[in-house]
């Protein structure tokens, strides 16, 4: 199974040349090149949800947003139909209840997730997709926690969590991840993931998958591309994993 994360900038953000409507097909192209059988976006409101969503008719897109369900940003599941199929999908907010913040935060916080099954092998995993705070250090680490809380619903299935989690492979949010048996998948010294439509690969790895133990990783990057248009001011990552089948 191939899975990736990709936050694509919100299609609101006034970003001159590298705003949506300028850069959409780029990210598109992106997307498609990353020939993923599941995918994580962040950063993606409704308007950009369904442009992307009527261009990838092979694929399932799931998740709410974050402002009541209806609005604000999106962290969906795209997930390829001939080679995927998915149960048990939800969007539950950080904090508990529908549309709240955390406490200093400028917006709600949002995860979405999907049992995901491999057609070929039978192979199963809950897929997790978060975007974590951008500012606080404390709200990170509570939605961590919170989220391992949700992930233990699930102790007998293999886990894969990726996402924008606005913190580098040393931040400690991670040791807690380590504790539940989640660990990188994307190699140290792979390069940078943010770099604010400047192109580049050597600023900060924010954008991650981590996997349960049980799961093989067979390869992993930051996957960076070359256009007219620059598909985000985020790099995605991209893994290739083996998911324990039905046997294991």
């Amino acid at each position: 199974m191939r899975v990736a994360s990709f936050n694509i900038r919100n299609g609101r953000a006034f970003d001159g040349w590298n705003s949506w409507p300028l850069r959409r097909r780029s990210t598109l192209a992106a997307i498609r090149s990353l020939d993923a059988d599941v995918i994580g976006l962040q950063e993606a409101y409704p308007s950009q949800r369904q442009w992307l969503a009527f261009r990838l008719r092979t694929h399932d897109v799931v998740g709410e947003f974050r402002d009541g369900g209806r609005r604000g940003e999106g962290t969906p599941l795209l997930l390829r139909r001939a080679t995927v199929e998915h149960t048990d999908a939800w969007t539950r907010w950080f904090g508990g209840l529908r549309g709240v913040r955390l406490p200093g935060a400028s917006f709600p916080r949002i995860a979405t997730s999907a049992v995901v099954t491999e057609r070929a092998t039978g192979g199963r995993a809950r897929v997790t997709n978060l975007h974590l705070d951008e500012h606080s250090a404390t709200n990170r680490r509570a939605s961590v926690e919170e989220l391992l809380t949700w992930l233990d619903e699930d102790d007998d299935l293999a886990h894969v969590v990726l996402g924008d989690f606005n913190a580098t492979v040393e931040d400690p949010i991670f040791e807690l991840l380590a504790g539940h048996g989640l660990r990188h998948a994307v190699p140290r010294g792979s390069g940078g993931t943010a770099h604010g439509f400047t192109g580049r690969s050597s600023g900060r790895r924010i954008d991650h998958i981590l996997v349960s133990s049980s799961i093989q990783v067979r390869g992993a990057s930051v996957v960076t591309t070359t256009g007219r248009r620059l598909p985000s001011d985020h790099w995605p990552v991209v893994a290739e994993i083996t998911v324990p089948g039905p046997s294991l």
